[in-house]
């Protein structure tokens, strides 16, 4: 049974586009829940659970609209060239210095995963998807702690010596590289993995379109959540889930934790029908690379200009204290973003890149 929309996909896009605006737009940096700040190298936390989730998501939408339309190779190629451009203009805005210019980022990495992940569903079978995402996995595990890096030696991961920060600083060049650091989070080798993010959420949505609607359905989604997350956390040992590398153990953890949320929001907005209660996502999750866009804009506006120190500092911080003023901040830039979202929802406007 095909089903040509999930209203629980577009509330939980939603869940983890607000997820994405209260991460990276807090009042204070240095005042934050520490569910809400990345991890600093090897583990986990909230925060870390965003972007992945995204990919997720991405994928599962993918195999809902490519079984009702079929995209031509030339709309994908476009579809990730223009991801990729406008996450670059966003780097470069509103200085533009090409000798300095940040080239990777979220909507680059998005835009790579898009692309690859397109032409596996599009052009490769069932198995061989499955048998290219394993590779991808144990192939991006052996080239992280079997080949040497310069300087550093075999299996090293640390912020300096880890092979895939000295492929972005070798290909990209240092000043290229985010923060002019060691590595970049969204770079070039750590996007292999993230392949499989995505081709995880396809696999998923492919399954699930061809099901009733009904509480087993959540049930194996779940399961299959766990048994991912358990298949993360069983690596670790030797390739540490980590973010800022994308490892693969990170790949299967996050992974199967996203099919968990999918599977708890199938079940409350499909199965008993709780769909006014996720309205307030949907909204957001139906226009969610404009207001991830939008929300980086503002960001970038507020920051540059007397009202954050004022609403935070003034009004916020003496209001809630340090930490919980921070993410009244983060909140109340999402309530502006999503205002604006709300216009487009109410006017039926869905803008798609």
């Amino acid at each position: 049974m095909n089903r040509p929309r999930l209203t629980s996909l577009d509330v939980l896009r939603g869940l983890t586009i607000l997820g994405m605006i209260v991460v990276n737009n807090q009042g204070d940096g240095s005042h934050v829940l520490p569910s809400l700040v990345h991890a600093h190298w090897d583990g986990i936390t909230v925060a870390d659970l965003v972007f992945p989730f995204f990919l997720v998501i991405m994928g599962v939408s993918m195999a809902i609209s490519f079984a009702k339309h079929r995209p031509t190779l030339v709309k994908v190629l476009r579809r990730s060239t223009l991801l990729f451009a406008l996450g670059f203009f966003l780097n470069a805005f509103p200085h533009f210095d090409p000798a300095d210019v940040h080239i990777m980022g979220v909507l680059q990495r998005i835009a790579l995963v898009y692309l690859f992940a397109a032409l596996l569903i599009l052009y490769v079978p069932r198995k061989a998807q499955l048998a290219t995402g394993a590779a991808l996995l144990v192939g991006y595990f052996a080239l992280m702690t079997l080949v040497p890096v310069p300087g550093h030696g075999t299996g090293v991961l640390t912020p300096d010596g880890n092979l895939a920060g000295f492929i972005d600083r070798a290909l990209l060049g240092a000043k290229h590289v985010y923060g002019n650091g060691p590595y970049d989070p969204e770079g070039l080798l750590s996007t292999l993995p993230a392949i499989v993010t995505a081709l995880i959420g396809f696999w998923a949505g492919d399954w699930v379109r061809h099901q009733r609607v009904g509480t087993p359905v959540t049930k194996r989604l779940a399961t299959a959540g766990l048994a991912l997350a358990a298949a993360g956390a069983a690596w670790t040992p030797l390739f540490p889930v980590n973010k800022k590398l994308w490892t693969s153990s990170y790949v299967l953890f996050t992974g199967g934790c996203a099919l968990i949320l999918l599977a708890l929001t199938y079940e409350f907005v499909e199965v008993r029908g709780f769909r006014k209660l996720g309205r307030p996502f949907e909204v957001l999750g139906l226009n969610a690379i404009l207001v991830y866009v939008a929300s980086e804009e503002l960001g970038y506006v507020v920051n540059s200009s007397h009202f954050k120190p004022w609403l935070y500092t003034r009004v916020l911080a003496p209001f809630a204290g340090e930490i919980w003023g921070s993410l009244l901040f983060s909140l109340t830039l999402a309530g502006v973003t999503w205002v604006l979202a709300g216009a487009l929802y109410r006017r039926r406007v869905f803008l798609k890149v």
